[in-house]
């Protein structure tokens, strides 16, 4: 192969690497939030709900997990 094929097919590769990734970018952030059929909705909490929330339990145990995917 030529030089100029190879950068041809890094140049390509590249390409398709960051379409792909805006793409899935784009979908992370735009796809809608659905829940499965009788699953409750999904919870939003901005800083001033979850407080109202954790500190309506004063007086017994609160626990506060953070989960994480990875």
């Amino acid at each position: 192969m030529t030089r100029r094929t190879l950068l041809r097919i890094l140049l390509g590769a590249t390409s398709l690497l960051v379409v792909a990734g805006i793409a899935l970018f784009a979908w992370l952030k735009l796809a809608p939030r659905r829940v499965p059929p009788g699953q409750q909705p999904l919870a939003v909490f901005d800083a001033s709900s979850f407080k109202a929330a954790f500190n309506a339990g004063e007086g017994s145990v609160r626990i506060l997990a953070l989960l994480s995917p990875t």
